[in-house]
């Protein structure tokens, strides 16, 4: 196989994938969602309309990936499951996964971050990441009291209507007593920090933020104290190597627990508000559970694979971008160093040509069928750079979820139009969703 058997899509079709993907996932914001840009989007469809165009492209090469100008940019856009698979389990190298756009952004609020790093750095990183989240566990040795964090969450989110802002204020808290125990409880500054740092980080700044030394003092306070039944507890009996400062990795595991996972269980605590039969096989299993357990929670197989089910409709990483550190090979085919590669989850997670279920609420398909093993789902990427803290962020998700569906009935009040008649809309738009628990 030569480069040569590799297509290339038309200048028209680059510039309709920059304009109608690209563009909007940057605009919309990489780090941190801006909420008048994401209503905007849902007004008019926007990915609904990004996702039948993809549909369209993909068709045209059948089984192929293919080159595709991104902007100014000759890039590859891989899209079957065994190529995407191929790039995934050759990262860092030599599919890197820092691209410049992402790692101008991203060293704004973590310069340190496991998923800027290549080489011998990666794996001490990537090492001690897998040590502190317990990533080959089936559950994380510290789950009982995290338990007992995420009751306390959905207790207070149940007393009213569940908003955006309430559910995330709920887990930026509940984030903080995960990684930092509950001293760090009350401590909303050290979570806006982090929320002005990533807004910065929207528009790729040149320079260091006022906010990042006040930030990263308050990190380096709470790790040192290692607080009792917390992950930076286990920092401080995991060892590492000197090129690694906890508190440079820690920043990650904030924003991903405490920004992209409520937005993925208010949404589908939505879709379980729409969905009669899928929210009374919820409520069923929860019936024969021991709830008080960790692993009682940790069995819910139906209320993670509605979780998961969410991801996949939504997924909060819309586009994955990886840069060749080499030039490499795919599919026997030559792509120059310094290439950047895109896999469009949204694309893929609703290709109604690949994907049987693809605009309906299908939980049933993590349960018993094939999705969990599904290389065209990548909500949270697969392969050596798979995120090391899926199986923790599941269960304080799952948590969160059972304890709000065991409480009542939840109805959605305002911001969505979901039935489970009909296709799912290609955007839930959390900022405007409100749902009651009645």
């Amino acid at each position: 196989m030569t480069e040569s058997t590799i297509g290339e899509a038309s200048t028209l079709d680059g510039v309709r994938f920059t304009a109608q993907v690209a563009v909007p996932n940057v605009v919309q914001g990489l780090f941190r969602r801006r909420k008048t840009v994401t209503g905007a989007a849902k007004l008019v469809d926007a990915d609904k309309q990004a996702v039948r165009f993809y549909e369209g492209l993909v068709r045209k090469f059948a089984d192929e990936p293919f080159f595709i100008r991104v902007g100014k940019d000759k890039s590859v856009l891989v899209h079957r499951p065994e190529d995407i698979r191929a790039v995934l389990d050759a990262s860092p190298h030599p599919f890197a996964s820092d691209p410049d756009t992402k790692r101008k952004g991203m060293s704004h609020f973590q310069p340190e971050a496991l998923t800027l790093s290549r080489g011998s750095l990666w794996e001490s990183r990537r090492r001690f990441a897998e040590a502190v989240l317990e990533t080959d566990n089936p559950l994380h040795s510290l789950a009982q009291n995290f338990l007992g964090v995420a009751y306390e969450a959905a207790d207070g989110l149940a007393v009213g209507e569940v908003t955006w802002d309430a559910i995330n204020a709920a887990y930026q808290r509940l984030t903080r007593r995960v990684v930092f125990g509950d001293p760090a409880a009350d401590d909303d500054e050290l979570s806006s920090l982090l929320e002005t740092l990533m807004d910065e980080a929207n528009n790729a700044p040149g320079k260091e933020s006022d906010s990042f030394a006040p930030f990263m003092a308050k990190l380096r306070g709470y790790v040192d104290s290692a607080a009792p039944g917390s992950l930076s507890a286990l920092i401080a009996e995991t060892p590492r190597d000197d090129d690694v400062e906890p508190a440079g990795q820690v920043i990650h595991w904030l924003f991903a627990m405490g920004d992209t996972l409520p937005a993925n269980v208010f949404r589908a605590l939505a879709v379980l508000a729409s969905d009669a039969a899928a929210f009374a096989a919820a409520r069923s299993e929860l019936a024969d559970a021991d709830l008080d357990t960790a692993k009682g929670v940790a069995g819910l197989s139906y209320i993670a694979a509605c979780l998961q089910e969410a991801m996949r409709l939504w997924p909060t990483t819309p586009l994955f971008g990886r840069v060749t550190t080499t030039e490499t090979t795919l599919r026997g085919a030559t792509i120059p160093e310094g290439t950047q590669v895109f896999i469009y989850n949204t694309g893929n997670h609703r290709n109604r040509d690949r994907i049987p279920y693809a605009d309906r609420f299908a939980p049933e398909e993590w349960v018993t069928g094939n999705a969990a093993d599904d290389w065209s789902f990548n909500f949270f990427s697969h392969g050596t750079q798979g995120c090391p803290g899926a199986g923790l962020a599941v269960f304080l998700g799952v948590a969160v979820l059972a304890r709000l569906v065991g409480t009542g009935t939840p109805r959605i009040v305002a911001g969505a139009n979901l039935r489970s008649d009909e296709p799912l809309p290609h955007t839930v738009d959390v900022f405007g969703v409100r749902i009651a628990i009645e």
